[in-house]
């Protein structure tokens, strides 16, 4: 059993409110009385515009005098207002990925992209999306007999496509998830047949109707709307979502899907894999019989493999357990492991409803998510301040503090500054697009060590090994002259030569006016240590304290 990291769980808990002026340092940030304001969404303070940030980028950044601040630097979002913000990031242009073998790996590109797109929140939602709805870049087969590589292909299409549909409905994008070429081969979709050569019916695959059910829809078991499990009054335990049998039936009506590319195969064959547009419905390897699924619906007796798999989808995306399942796990991916169920209600009110009778609206269900009281403000509720935030995922991490130091990525002489960053997160265990299982990097349930009951995904993946590997990325990133070399290039003139302005910086950018006395001590005495070195060096400590410490590790 591998040992967490006690100090962020200890953050996690216990909140870090600060309580006094250190001595010798720079003032504590403002009372805790003050968490508790509700700020109006067109007039933010830079506080909670930073906050808004961290929340809806990969990152905040600063504007640092530009003549027009771009639309995701602290400046801009403090002018223009929460609403306007999100507005604009809806219509931002959308950075793509290329799955032609000339180009870098998407791993790369994903971070290029992160660290440098106008489309922020589009990147930022299609990314928790593809944590929800999975498929890996391990899980497509490289075909050697042909030029291209069929995995990064497969997987640039597939990202595309979450990208495409991050602010359109929950059902068009599980319809266009369910015929991806992608997803198709990661959950065997394509080519599950219903027949065998000779026309003797055999069990379709249950693999994607299982993951759909369990990981892209439902979960487990019911739920209330606010997100909380739906207990049997008899027994105690939860009540699934639903059965083994409605598993086999989803199977059989989606059954009869093969790659396109070509025209259907007969009855028993296959078409070979093709990953340039969606699967086609084959109504000769589909079973056309009648069968029920959620709710008691019977789909139609002689349906074609096109009609049972759009009854099929209609069926689930009705279901009430799709709005508090999807909405939580959003809300935990942008805004917090643990939010509250009155929280979890709100947004699911707007999953339901719009506000024009549209269900699943997620372009809606972000604003909402991001409009919320909870989430906004300068720092998170008093009432809810000890358990709200979430561990920093290792991508967000690295982007994060790449993006705060003005950081720039240098692609000329064939630096791949892409592939750095990836590697930096793959030391970390989040190598991306290649997450490990149908489960993500980490599963949405994964409870807090030692956290009474509070969730914590992302200590899923942090364990001594990557605690370390956190440290060494900030170490060299801020240190090494091979960062640089590889192209990530960074900037410290923000930063003042003052010591004390200095703690104040850090308190006021990376932590949004929340660092405790404690660590404004700490920081401050590290500085101010003859042996700290020149004031290149005396910058770069205080980063690479503040970086680490456990009231950055834990976003909020």
């Amino acid at each position: 059993m591998t040992r967490r990291l006690a100090l962020a769980l200890t953050v996690l808990a216990a909140g870090c409110v600060p309580e006094e002026d250190p001595p010798g340092g720079p003032p504590a940030p403002p009372l805790a009385e003050a968490r508790q304001a509700v700020e109006p969404l067109d007039t933010p303070s830079e506080e909670n515009a930073i906050r808004f940030l961290e929340q809806a980028t990969f990152g905040p950044r600063l504007a640092l005098g530009a003549t027009t601040p771009p639309i995701d630097s602290v400046e801009h979002v403090v002018d223009v207002g929460i609403s306007e913000a999100l507005t604009e990031q809806f219509n931002a242009p959308r950075s793509l990925l290329d799955g032609t073998s000339a180009s870098t790996d998407l791993g790369s590109q994903f971070f290029v992209n992160a660290v440098t797109g106008q489309d922020q929140l589009r990147q930022r939602v299609a990314f928790a999306l593809s944590q929800v709805l999975v498929a890996s870049q391990t899980g497509i087969p490289e075909v050697m007999s042909t030029p291209e590589s069929e995995p990064k292909l497969a997987m640039a299409g597939y990202l595309n496509l979450l990208s495409a549909r991050s602010f359109g409905t929950f059902r068009q994008l599980l319809d266009a998830v369910t015929k991806d070429p992608a997803m198709g081969t990661f959950l065997d979709m394509a080519n599950n047949k219903a027949f065998k050569t000779n026309g003797q019916p055999i069990e379709p695959n249950e693999n994607y109707a299982r993951e759909m059910l369990q990981l892209f829809s439902l979960g487990l078991h019911k739920l209330n709307e606010d997100g909380t499990v739906v207990l049997d009054n008899v027994t105690g335990a939860p009540k699934p979502a639903y059965t083994e049998a409605q598993v086999q039936a989803f199977a059989h009506a989606l059954s009869g899907w093969t790659y396109g590319g070509a025209a259907c195969p007969t009855v028993g064959k296959s078409n070979p894999a093709s990953y340039a547009q969606p699967m086609i419905g084959c109504d000769v390897n589909h079973d056309s019989t009648s069968k029920v699924l959620l709710r008691n619906f019977a789909t139609t007796d002689g349906g074609s493999a096109t009609k049972h798999l759009k009854e099929a989808l209609d069926n689930v995306v009705d279901d009430p357990n799709v709005p508090p399942f999807i909405s939580k796990q959003l809300i935990q991916h942008l805004v917090t492991s643990n939010p509250s169920p009155a929280y979890v209600q709100r947004v699911v009110n707007v999953f339901k409803n719009n506000g024009s009778g549209e269900r699943g609206d997620l372009r809606a269900v972000v604003r909402a998510i991001l409009e919320d009281d909870e989430a906004r403000g300068p720092q998170p509720p008093l009432a809810q301040y000890a358990t709200f935030g979430h561990l920093r995922p290792p991508a967000l991490f690295i982007t994060t503090a790449v993006r705060w130091l003005n950081g720039q990525l240098d692609t000329t002489a064939g630096k791949d500054p892409g592939a750095k960053l990836n590697g930096w997160s793959r030391s970390m265990n989040q190598y991306v697009p290649r997450p490990p299982s149908v489960f993500s990097y980490y599963p949405p349930n994964t409870p807090a060590p030692g956290g009474n009951g509070l969730l914590g995904p992302e200590f899923a993946i942090l364990d001594t090994a990557t605690v370390t590997a956190r440290a060494n990325f900030v170490h060299e990133l801020l240190y090494a002259t091979a960062t640089a070399t590889a192209g990530v290039l960074i900037d410290l003139s923000a930063l003042p030569t003052d010591p004390n302005d200095q703690v104040l910086w850090l308190d006021r950018y990376l932590l949004h006016d929340t660092m405790s006395s404690d660590l404004q001590l700490a920081v401050y005495n590290a500085v101010t240590d003859p042996r700290a070195g020149d004031l290149t060096r005396r910058k770069k400590l205080a980063l690479f304290l503040t970086s680490l410490s456990p009231e950055f590790q834990i976003q909020r």
